[in-house]
């Protein structure tokens, strides 16, 4: 997995725990383990064991044990027969809950299935395979779930699918969709990308994004917002590789066959020992999601284009993750 996760320890649910103390009859367990403390320990497999097994699969590229402030957090709940307590055919329970930025998007329970043993040196060794097999046994319900993908993510908040209701043009002009890609943010939507069979520095990126604003925001103040973003961002990359920023056309009003209203911004940057380079964009409104184009060329060449394909862009509705958060920030302004 790309992205970083970090993991953590944390108590089971009741629903771990009822699935614990139930293997008394579904396991035949003997009548005398009337203890649930010793038959559903917390923490029976050490959660240093888990962080191991996880870190040794080799599958995360980045993996944080206890770490702050991260977007995907992982908590793991184990239960089980107490270490060094006989207990025939007892297992270990193992809850692992996924989290984007505080928000659970995905939790399941496996079982291990394994005997434990009396023996301190077989115990020790059936730890680390019990937390294998947990491990190992989550690891292919995330494959099978493609848990770790944009698509999951974006489903899981009920954010809005760009790929079933989100529509853009095959072709403007010379012009044509390379690919239409989620971004790994929610918030920050979808990208559509449009390439030149002869000019491969002439590119056409069209971004679809939620606006946090609420649906009543004047767009006079929203669209020329997002510009002011992009100049900032530009004037830092532009200090950062030592060029020249000019505004070839300044952030402004701009109007798309006397119907569509938005907004645009030309720049250029150059040095003395590099080309000119040209960044144009615009900006629109389309009901809660911006719809941004961004072209590599000035506005002379890429205000034609720009006509062609904006009256070619439908824009999904508003989702469930943006009503739900627009009303918080509503309630937090109150």
């Amino acid at each position: 997995m790309d992205q970083s996760v970090a993991v953590f320890s944390t108590y089971p649910s009741e629903d771990l725990l009822e699935t614990c103390i139930e293997q008394r009859e579904t396991n035949n367990l003997e009548p005398d383990f009337v203890s649930d403390s010793t038959l559903c320990q917390e923490d029976a497999i050490s959660p240093e064991n888990f962080i191991k097994e996880l870190s040794e699969t080799g599958k995360f590229n980045n993996l944080l044990p206890y770490a702050e402030g991260n977007d995907y957090e992982l908590l793991i709940a184990n239960v089980g027969a107490a270490p060094n307590v006989h207990k025939q055919n007892a297992k270990q329970f193992a809850e692992f809950t996924l989290q984007w930025r505080g928000i659970e998007i995905d939790s399941s329970a496996f079982d291990s299935g394994i005997e434990t043993s009396d023996s301190n040196v077989i115990e020790k060794q059936s730890t680390e395979n019990v937390a294998r097999l947990l491990v190992s046994r989550w690891l292919e319900h995330v494959k099978h779930k493609q848990i770790f993908t944009s698509e999951f993510l974006f489903a899981a908040l009920e954010a809005s699918n760009y790929n079933l209701a989100l529509q853009v043009p095959d072709a403007i002009g010379d012009f044509t969709k390379l690919d239409t890609q989620l971004f790994s943010d929610p918030f920050s939507g979808a990208i559509t990308r449009y390439i030149h069979p002869n000019f491969e520095d002439a590119l056409v990126d069209v971004t679809v994004y939620p606006f946090l604003a609420q649906l009543s925001s004047d767009e006079s103040e929203l669209l020329p917002q997002e510009l002011e973003s992009d100049f900032k961002k530009a004037s830092a990359t532009a200090e950062l590789q030592h060029l020249i920023l000019s505004q070839v056309s300044p952030a402004s009003p701009y109007t798309v066959n006397d119907k569509l209203s938005g907004w645009r911004l030309g720049l250029s940057a150059n040095s003395e020992t590099s080309p000119t380079i040209f960044a144009t964009t615009y900006v629109f409104r389309q009901q809660d999601k911006i719809v941004k184009v961004s072209t590599t060329f000035p506005p002379d060449f890429s205000d034609t284009i720009v006509n062609q394909l904006i009256v070619k862009v439908e824009v999904p509705r508003e989702s469930e993750m943006m009503k739900k958060v627009r009303t918080l920030l509503l309630e937090g302004q109150r």
